[in-house]
């Protein structure tokens, strides 16, 4: 596999990660109440279900940042290490999720 397609693969997993990690962490931090799902059978808040979702996410995401760290050599090698801002931000979510429920 060519550099540039592998370059556009990792980007692409890392976008969807990013806009995962968005769609679940809004409803978390907002601490939305609102039980989704009221008949099923754990039925649990949403910011409930997002910290979960958050929980599971987490190591997909971090494979998906070390392979943009790994595959993709930018000009300087300090911005390399912004790949792993998603997650640390997911990684502080997960925690706080954990810590203080």
């Amino acid at each position: 596999m060519d550099q540039k397609r592998l370059e556009f693969i990792v980007i692409g997993i890392n976008f969807v990660g990013i806009i995962c990690l968005i769609y679940f962490a809004i409803p978390y931090i907002i601490h939305n109440t609102v039980v989704q799902n009221p008949d099923s059978m754990l039925p649990a808040e949403a910011w409930d279900n997002a910290g979960m979702a958050l929980t599971i996410g987490l190591l997909p995401l971090i494979i998906a940042n070390l392979f943009g760290y790994i595959f993709i050599i930018p000009q300087k090698k300090l911005l390399r290490l912004l790949w792993f801002i998603p997650s640390i931000l997911c990684l502080i979510v997960v925690i706080s999720y954990w810590c203080y429920t």
